[in-house]
């Protein structure tokens, strides 16, 4: 599921909700589910956003992949008719659904151990909660509020220059890695890759 996969990629996103005093939001890293149905993530009972939140009011969660800016000058067709102008390339997903807040050690636990593994586990040496002191996660946890949405929605949108000639999506691809591998533009030339984007007719 391209939906899925493209919140695994991203990782964090913003969790927005709303409550007694109106929208706030934080950024929080997040799981989603093999089924894509359920998303859970934390926030620290430090943050007040938890105490706040109504619950019967669906919560929003947003996540941005990488994006950049693309000049006119990345496209073939600039030279034959001048007929360009710039444009930003990006991902984006949005989820709604019911925010339920759970306080039960052994839920967040499992949330965390889930969370920690699924990152650690391309390292060379994964870290796991067991290489910790017990007492000293069970701290951690103890400081923390699990987050769990069961989704009503999930969409996204791409904007990787789909719109452009084969020979234009070519040209903002090497464009962005022109500037350089540690940038995100070169991230963004990457999905553009990955995405397989298809010229119009």
């Amino acid at each position: 599921m391209h939906l899925r996969d493209a919140v695994r990629q991203i990782g964090a996103g913003q969790l927005i909700t709303y409550g007694k005093d109106g929208l706030e939001a934080s950024f929080v890293p997040l799981l989603i589910s093999d089924d894509a149905g359920t998303i859970t993530g934390h926030l620290a009972k430090a943050n007040g956003q938890w105490k706040r939140v109504d619950p019967s009011v669906p919560a929003l969660v947003a996540w941005v992949g990488p994006s950049a800016y693309v000049s006119p000058t990345y496209y073939p067709s600039k030279a034959e008719s001048g007929r360009v102008v710039p444009t930003w390339n990006y991902t984006a997903v949005q989820a709604n659904g019911t925010l339920i807040l759970h306080d039960e050690d052994e839920w967040k636990r499992r949330h965390v151990e889930a969370l920690t593994n699924f990152h650690e586990h391309r390292l060379p040496t994964p870290w796991s909660l067991e290489d910790a002191p017990r007492d000293f996660v069970d701290g951690k946890i103890g400081a923390i509020v699990g987050v769990e949405i069961r989704l009503t929605s999930l969409v996204g949108t791409w904007k990787l220059s789909q719109n452009r000639s084969r020979r234009d999506i070519d040209g903002v691809i090497a464009g962005l890695v022109a500037h350089g591998a540690d940038r995100p533009d070169a991230w963004v030339a990457e999905a553009m890759v990955h995405a397989n984007v298809v010229a119009p007719d």
